[in-house]
């Protein structure tokens, strides 16, 4: 699933289409699948990135 501004811009899309579109769909929350892919992504802490020898 696409996600942030291109995911909205596509809604906004399919809203702007006409009346034959299922808003419900479109509107519905993410599956679970969507969950697992935010386990690939490390925690974000900040300040890490400005000193790297900090760790």
């Amino acid at each position: 699933m696409k996600k942030g501004r291109h995911r909205r811009f596509e809604e906004a899309r399919a809203l702007k289409r006409g009346p034959d579109i299922d808003i419900e769909a479109i509107l519905d929350p993410p599956s679970l699948e969507d969950e697992d892919e935010d386990e690939e992504y490390e925690e974000y802490e900040p300040g890490s990135w400005v000193n790297p020898e900090a760790d």
